[in-house]
Order: structure tokens, then C-alpha cells, then sequence
């Protein structure tokens, strides 16, 4: 039961990301960073075929900029990783005109702190759990048996006399 809490916090964890989008303009982007488009129904539909999971919403790493449209490299599809394929990206050119938002993608520290923070204590929880056992009142830790001290090492240091 307690095991089952901690893989359920493990996931939550995970699952939030160490990355949020920020909203921001065309502009304030530099080519190589990560955004999110949300387009236009308009613009949306000269992009059907891309097979967006939403196709309103164009993820992906800008590429080009310029006065009137930008270039994104786009992931259209996730390749099957048993047969060997990989991830097909596609370089999409939007006009402006066709952008109803535009984010950027940032670090976000604070969650990626609560997901290191989290994953320390899960596996500090498991590490402890399986040494010590399911942690009931009655069990007390196992004893330490002789063959697995370290024994002490002793010497003298000999100052002056003989």
C-alpha cells in the first residue's frame, strides 16, 4: 500500500515537467529556442495534413525569423522505437498574420526542483524500505553481524623513548 503511494507520487512528479511555456511575441524569440504557436482556424487548416495531436497548436524550435513569418521546426509524428525509426520533424514557415499566441519554452526551476527533490526522497523511501523491511512496529532492524563490521584500525605513534 505504502509502495503503491510512493509510485503514484513518483508519477505525478514526472509528469509535471521541468519545462512551462511563457507567453511572449515573435520578437522577443531567438532562433533555437522551443515554442508553442496557437494558429489561427485559417492557418490551421493549411497545416492538416502535419497530423498534429492538436491541430491548432504548432510545438516545436524556431528556426528563422523574420518580419513576416516564422520558421519552426516541428515534430509531426513519433516514430516506432522497436522498429528503429525516429521522431519525423518537419519545417513549417507560419506567416504572422496566422498566429493568434506565441510561447516561448522555459526552464521552470521551482518544478524542476520539487522533481529532483521528489525523486531523492522516493528513492531515499525505497532504499530505506528494503533495508529495514515493510517498517512495522513490531520489526526492529536487523543486527549487524560480525562478519560485516569493519573492524578499527590501531597503530602507536612512537614519540620519543626507546
Amino acid at each position: 500500500m505504502r509502495s503503491t503511494r510512493l509510485l503514484v507520487v513518483a508519477a505525478t512528479l514526472a509528469a509535471s515537467g521541468c519545462f512551462a511555456y511563457v507567453p511572449s511575441s515573435p520578437q522577443e524569440i531567438a532562433p533555437g529556442e522551443g515554442v508553442r504557436l496557437r494558429l489561427s482556424a485559417q492557418e490551421a487548416m493549411r497545416y492538416a495534413d502535419l497530423r498534429l495531436p492538436n491541430p491548432r497548436i504548432l510545438e516545436g524550435t524556431l528556426l528563422e525569423r523574420s518580419g513576416s513569418e516564422l520558421m519552426v521546426e516541428a515534430s509531426i509524428g513519433a516514430g516506432h522505437t522497436a522498429r528503429g525509426s525516429q521522431i519525423l520533424l518537419q519545417r513549417v514557415t507560419v506567416p504572422i498574420t496566422g498566429i493568434l499566441d506565441v510561447e516561448a519554452r522555459h526552464l521552470d526551476t521551482f518544478r524542476t526542483g520539487l522533481l529532483i527533490g521528489g525523486s531523492a526522497a522516493l528513492v531515499t523511501g525505497l532504499v530505506i524500505h528494503s533495508a529495514w523491511g515493510s517498517g512495522s512496529e513490531g520489526e526492529q532492524p536487523p543486527d549487524v553481524s560480525e562478519a560485516r563490521r569493519i573492524p578499527l584500525l590501531r597503530f602507536v605513534l612512537p614519540f620519543g623513548g626507546r
